[in-house]
């Protein structure tokens, strides 16, 4: 299982193309869940982001990580996050608030640019 230290997690500032907008956007939520999102044997942690805006994407905790295993591609951290539940929520009885651990949003503002190339379109 995937572990890992979250110190800060920010959303980059990009610059998105006309043409190609909707897939930049799918590419950018992609790497924040896989950026923002952990699991160890015991524990799911989520952004604060995510929790706020939950319903926009789910019904409740469970319909939420549902939702991120299906956004993200690598199979590795959605098997990591159905294993996770499994082993605590449903075998051992833990209740979801014990296995899912939201991460404080840090307020400080600071600018993160995604490095890319440089495309010329013109």
């Amino acid at each position: 299982m995937r572990s890992h230290s979250f110190n800060i997690v920010a959303l980059q500032v990009r610059i998105y193309t006309a043409r190609e907008v909707e897939n930049e956007l799918e590419i950018a939520k992609t790497e924040y869940l896989q950026a923002s999102v952990g699991v160890t044997p015991t524990k799911i942690m989520i952004p604060k982001i995510l929790d706020w805006y939950m319903r926009d994407f789910a019904k409740d905790v469970e319909s939420l990580l549902d939702w991120v295993s299906d956004q993200l591609p690598s199979a590795a951290l959605g098997k990591s996050i159905a294993k996770c539940l499994a082993h605590n929520h449903s075998k051992q009885g833990k209740a979801l608030s014990e296995v899912v651990q939201v991460m404080p949003y840090d307020f400080n503002f600071r600018y993160l640019f995604a490095v890319q190339p440089l495309l010329w379109e013109g």
